[in-house]
């Protein structure tokens, strides 16, 4: 896979996104609106589309880079994880989710879903481009989504390079590939998503690795709620007591006697 020409675009990914210091991970946060993702789009298609799959769902990139059409329902929004992919010394490896909750069904918003509809378009123009070229694995599985530019499967490890080359091109500090994964996390709690529905959606195998691996995040959720709470209960603020508290609008303390009246 190639990121993006040498060209006219050099710049196309400058000032793309930026990193923020947590205390579990570096998490890749908005740099402008919309979602500074999407200028990964005039850079390169597929890499848009992979790094958006992976912020939205949190898949880890050995499951990414397993995924089929077939493992897609577009039309329901959703896709399946029921594989991974390792590269193990030369060779990649094709396996199961070692635990049961990593095999799992996955709700795709609905920019991940139309992002997809156009990689699939693409990737079917580029194979028939490819002709004689186009040789997948003889033990991949059928329909990989992201594959090379002659259909086999994609060593993890080229993603490590692509993301940091794409820092480099942003000039903001290295960003990990898992580092996708703590960011949807943590844009799920800060829009207060229950944690039991983001462990079912990472594949955490207990929901105390969930809450443990994302409390920080948590205490700023928990933060912005209690802040929430004066307005859901119409509580008036320090300065409409002030303005009550004026002698214009000064009540005698405690209940009339109404024989006093």
């Amino acid at each position: 896979m190639q990121f993006a020409p040498d060209s006219d675009q050099r710049g196309c990914c400058t000032s793309l996104l930026y990193a923020q210091e947590t205390q579990e991970a570096r998490t890749l946060v908005r740099a402008s609106h919309p979602c500074a993702l999407g200028r990964i789009r005039t850079c390169n298609l597929l890499i848009y589309v992979l790094w958006l799959l992976m912020v939205s769902t949190g898949l880890r990139r050995r499951e990414v880079l397993a995924l089929t059409w077939s493992d897609v329902d577009l039309g329901a929004g959703q896709l399946r994880v029921r594989r991974n992919l390792q590269r193990i010394k030369r060779e990649l490896l094709f396996g199961t989710p070692t635990t049961a909750r990593s095999i799992r069904t996955v709700s795709l918003p609905k920019r991940c879903v139309d992002a997809l509809h156009a990689h699939r378009v693409t990737q079917e123009q580029e194979r028939k481009v490819a002709g004689a070229k186009w040789k997948p694995l003889d033990h991949q599985p059928g329909g990989l989504i992201f594959t090379t530019s002659t259909g086999r499967a994609t060593d993890p490890r080229s993603l490590n390079r692509m993301l940091t080359l794409l820092c480099a091109k942003a000039k903001v500090r290295r960003i990990r590939v898992h580092d996708l994964r703590h960011t949807c996390a943590s844009l799920l709690l800060a829009q207060g998503v229950d944690a039991r529905i983001i462990m079912e959606t990472l594949g955490h195998s207990t929901i105390t690795m969930t809450l443990d691996t994302y409390a920080h995040v948590m205490q700023t959720t928990l933060r912005a709620a209690a802040e929430r709470m004066d307005d859901a209960l119409g509580l008036e603020t320090d300065q409409d007591e002030n303005d009550h508290d004026s002698p214009s609008s000064r009540q005698p303390n405690g209940l009339q006697d109404p024989k006093a009246e």
